[in-house]
């Protein structure tokens, strides 16, 4: 069964379950917006493609666990309902919102000849689903690379649609001055041999280069970018076998040669935030959005609406900190692009608390860094007045 998997497959009530990232199946998830029979819900995560970004998206029932990239959009009309969950939970959540109608749609590369197809450079929610899916469908790409990745085996599919195309190329936002400050405050709390944590973006790819000078350096990380690459050819990156962990590998055609060239091990979320899967030194760069006088985070939601996620920084912030030696580290910018709103706030937006103060070791904007650790209240609020932007400062210290 091939295109007509619409009709063949899917029944009224299900829950389609998207991969994401560069994982998606691009050509699967295109046809559901043209076409999607009537009473189903489609479930999609961060998305690299054009797929989404068209008006008849506005009339898909969309949920999702955020509003990354062009979500932030449809999320703004209105067009996208937000379970509020940690992305490793994103299995559980969706197996709890229909346990029996869920179909799974993703990427999977040629089958070996044994009939297996690797899930090349990204597993995802989808993988921790098979075993509980009605159905699956999967766009087979013969230029998805096979990979460390877990594998499918062709009895698992119920459908199947070819495909032949590159994965996307994912650029990072251009840097500019307090990007490249706020990664050397941040580089200065890595220490050579420290296990990192990272994820796409501007200020990921800012620390990618800050960091080249370290050494030995290894990677646990959800996402990575093309600061990965970066690390690798500056000789950051330690040698040992099994260094490099990620669930996704996000940026350049090289970063992609270079995960499958040098044995790069992708594996599923649950396997990275199990306990015990995180190693001493381990350092977690997230982030943020806002972040209030006592240290709690928000990366989810503005007076635009809701634009963020809670994605993993929960976890790993708390796992940082869990590890000997290790640092939970949240970063941002002082003040919104044109400088008019602290993002060092007196109260959250909306009360969203993404992290728990708990959670949070270091504080970073481009004035400098707030170390928490061992402060009480009053302390901690002192610190991060002192790198707030320094024309919000008096504000941020009146009395409420």
């Amino acid at each position: 069964m091939t295109a007509d998997w619409l009709t063949g497959v899917l029944k009224p009530g299900d829950l389609v379950v998207v991969a994401q990232g560069t994982g998606e199946p691009t050509p699967l998830l295109e046809q559901l917006v043209r076409a999607a029979p009537p009473d189903i819900e489609v479930f999609v995560g961060l998305s690299h493609s054009t797929a989404l970004t068209g008006p008849a998206a506005r009339e898909l029932p969309l949920v999702s666990f955020g509003a990354l990239g062009p979500l932030g959009r449809l999320a703004a009309n209105g067009t996208v309902s937000v379970i509020p969950c940690h992305f490793r939970d994103v299995p559980r959540a969706l197996a709890s919102r229909n346990p029996e109608q869920i179909v799974v749609a993703l990427q999977v590369s040629s089958a070996d000849g044994t009939g297996h197809h690797s899930l090349g450079l990204s597993v995802d929610y989808t993988y921790d689903l098979l075993g509980r899916a009605r159905a699956v469908v999967a766009e087979v790409n013969d230029r998805l690379p096979h990979t460390s990745a877990p594998r499918v085996h062709s009895s698992q599919l119920t459908a199947t649609v070819p495909s032949s195309r590159p994965m996307p190329t994912v650029t990072a936002g251009a840097t500019g001055p307090v990007h490249e400050t706020i990664a050397r405050h941040v580089a200065g709390l890595v220490p050579d041999g420290a296990t990192i944590q990272l994820g796409v973006g501007t200020l990921p790819s800012a620390l990618g280069r800050a960091l080249k000078s370290r050494r030995d350096l290894r990677v646990h990380s959800t996402l990575a970018g093309s600061w990965l690459l970066d690390l690798a050819r500056s000789g950051a990156l330690s040698d040992e076998p099994g260094a490099v962990t990620i669930c996704e590998a996000a940026g350049s055609p090289e970063l992609y040669d270079w995960v499958v060239e040098s044995g790069v091990l992708v594996c599923p979320v649950s396997d990275l935030s199990r306990p015990g899967a995180v190693a001493d030194h381990f350092v977690a760069m997230n982030s943020a959005l806002q972040v209030d006088l006592t240290g709690q985070v928000n990366a989810e939601e503005l007076g635009s609406g809701y634009v963020g996620g809670i994605g993993g920084q929960p976890d790993y912030l708390r796992a940082a900190q869990q590890s000997r030696d290790g640092c939970s580290i949240v970063m941002l910018p002082a003040t919104t692009g044109d400088g008019t709103r602290s993002r060092i706030v007196r109260g959250l937006h909306a009360g969203a608390v993404t992290t728990p103060r708990s959670h949070v070791d270091v504080v970073v904007t481009e004035h400098g860094i707030a170390d928490l650790r061992g402060k009480s209240l009053a302390e901690r609020a002192e610190a991060l007045v002192a790198i707030a932007a320094p024309g919000h400062r008096s504000s941020l210290r009146e009395t409420p």
